[in-house]
């Protein structure tokens, strides 16, 4: 493999670094494990592996928001969940939401129901352009791991098609997906509504597409996509661990920096477990991460800033996953 300079320059010098460097020389370079371009393909979970999901993912601020909206216009909605959490501010509730899957399944599916995908995409574009993290106070696309998408860069050079497979909903991930990681929209990998096609346009229904894309559902979303095992896979928690199983390299990365960004093992006992039985490369944010986000990028211009996905001066409701 050709290396100029150092094509992983916000990755520590380490085990890990070293690994991925080697897996990737081993399968793009003549030998016993080339692998034709071909064949060469690699997926990353999103949230905790390419942007950061505490105190909350960003899209769940995103439906909070929506769910204020919604609550505000319609105050019998109130009466249910997840509408009720909102209106009350119950933030044990809102912290807890995960647990409850069929509000929640309710709450996503009940937030755009009936518009086009596109309308959709401009109500996502619209959040992303003004919402700002509630701890960080800069934009959610500016916190995307620098080590990562350097990651992302290097396997693109080396004839890899790079998708994204998140648990987190398709279509909002496609919208900066691009921006972010330089990833195109037609490779991610995501949970969504279930779509029907009426007059020329394509709508969002109030159906989950099934298997949702967590858990055993990735390595099925991932097959039914490309019909291929990931050569290389990246995950943070539990509900990667089928997908990196399914990999021949898997890359698990590791939240303990609480200086610089924010650090739990919550949600990811299993998979450091299996990290452990397995052999899988484990990248500690803050002995591997030489640099975390890149915040110097400037701000566009003209744009609202709005921090709280509740009401002002009401913080945001701390969620993670199960």
């Amino acid at each position: 493999m050709q290396v100029i300079n150092d094509p992983l320059p916000s990755w520590a010098d380490g085990q890990a670094k070293q690994q991925i460097l080697e897996f990737v020389r081993s399968v793009t370079e003549p030998g016993p494990s080339f692998v034709p371009e071909a064949e060469r393909v690699a997926t990353f979970d999103n949230d905790g592996t390419l942007w950061c999901e505490k105190p909350m993912y960003p899209q769940a601020d995103f439906l909070l928001r929506r769910w204020r909206e919604v609550t505000q216009a319609h105050p019998g909605r109130a009466k249910k969940q997840p509408w009720k959490a909102v209106a009350e501010n119950d933030k044990e509730w809102l912290a807890a939401m995960l647990d409850h899957v069929p509000e929640l399944t309710r709450g996503v599916t009940e937030a755009y129901p009936g518009i086009t995908v596109r309308a959709f995409e401009k109500a996502v574009r619209r959040f992303f352009d003004t919402a700002r993290h509630p701890v960080l106070g800069v934009p959610y696309t500016r916190l995307a791991y620098c080590p990562m998408v350097e990651l992302i860069t290097l396997l693109n050079v080396h004839g890899f098609q790079v998708y994204i497979c998140s648990a987190g909903g398709r279509d909002f991930v496609r919208a900066v997906s691009l921006e972010m990681y330089g990833i195109p929209r037609e490779r991610v990998i995501g949970s969504g509504t279930t779509l029907e096609y009426r007059n020329g346009k394509v709508y969002r229904t109030r159906g989950v597409e099934q298997p949702i894309d967590d858990g055993p559902g990735k390595p099925v979303h991932i097959w039914t996509r490309t019909g291929r095992k990931p050569l290389l896979a990246g995950g943070n928690a539990d509900g990667d661990a089928a997908m990196l199983e399914m990999a021949r390299f898997a890359l698990l990365i590791r939240h303990d920096d609480a200086e610089r960004e924010f650090a739990y093992d919550s949600g990811a006992e299993r998979a450091l477990a299996e990290a452990k039985h397995h052999g899988w490369t484990v990248a500690s944010i803050q002995n591997d991460f030489a640099a975390v986000f890149d915040l110097r990028k400037p701000e566009p211009s003209g744009q609202a800033r709005t921090n709280d996905p509740l009401t002002a001066g009401q913080g945001p409701a701390t969620v993670s996953r199960r």
